[in-house]
């Protein structure tokens, strides 16, 4: 934790954190763990409140350039946890509890009616590590992705219903972790319209600690970038070593506050 905080502080980079499945298994408890996120310089991670599951569910507000009077985007972040409580009837990794998602509607419907006072579109992104169910592609569906499908998606085998929740409260992108050597994004569909209405990204494998090996992976992350005044979200990957300068599966998805189709739909 140190290591990592280290250089973004040397930079002076603000920068928040989310646990993923492993984070406690060792000698800190999520909440210390967090408390020392909360202590660093730069540090904008939160514990949360400890009336629901999890370390760390709290969103931040990314003001205007400009302006320090509106909100231009919100970025959720969701304790996901770790392992399945009940093996034997959903075996596998954990979901979002249910007063997790009542905190997000909360808290997203809150936020409608001061962003609503911003002269340009607010845009909203959320950030997990363990990816929702709705993450498993069909044949049909990885044929839109942008990006790389490397390795059976581990997503809970309970589905709570967070992803209904991010696009029932206009969220435009959700990014997870948790796969390594998967980097792709796909544009989930209304099932009635049609409509692309979430995209939901992997980050792919950063770090040096978990597995990878696959053919032709390499160590990267995924950025975004958003341009406030068009209400635009840019993703694209850059890689450990190599052509680093180049930007990976380069894309917009969202553009003038909504959703961009994949480009074999569109």
């Amino acid at each position: 934790m140190f290591k990592i905080a280290a250089l973004l502080a040397e930079h002076k980079l603000p920068y928040a954190a989310i646990f993923g499945n492993h984070d406690d298994e060792g000698a800190l408890s999520r909440h210390n763990q967090m408390s020392l996120y909360e202590s660093l310089p730069y540090s904008l991670s939160e514990a949360g409140s400890n009336s629901i599951a999890g370390v760390g569910n709290y969103y931040i507000e990314i003001k205007a350039h400009g302006t320090n009077k509106h909100s231009a985007l919100t970025l959720y972040f969701l304790d996901t946890h770790s392992y399945s409580p009940d093996e034997k009837k959903y075996p596998g990794y954990d979901w979002i509890k249910p007063n997790q998602i009542a905190w997000f509607k909360k808290a997203a419907e809150v936020l409608k009616e001061p962003h609503s006072h911003y002269t340009h579109k607010h845009l909203d992104m959320a950030f997990i590590h363990i990816p929702l169910p709705e993450y498993v592609l069909n044949n049909e569906q990885r044929k839109e992705i942008v990006g790389n499908f490397r390795e059976g998606v581990t997503a809970p085998k309970y589905n709570s219903g967070f992803k209904a929740a991010l696009v029932e409260q206009g969220i435009k992108a959700v990014s997870c972790g948790h796969d390594h050597a998967n980097d792709y994004c796909h544009a989930a569909k209304n099932a009635k319209s049609g409509a692309s209405e979430l995209w939901m990204c992997y980050a792919g494998g950063s770090g040096f600690g978990g597995y990878g090996g696959y053919p032709g992976f390499h160590r990267g992350l995924r950025i975004f970038e958003v341009d406030t005044n068009q209400a635009r979200i840019t993703t694209w990957k850059r890689l450990e070593y190599g052509d680093i300068a180049s930007k990976i599966d380069d894309q917009i998805i969202v553009d003038s506050g909504e959703v961009v189709p994949p480009k074999s739909s569109a």
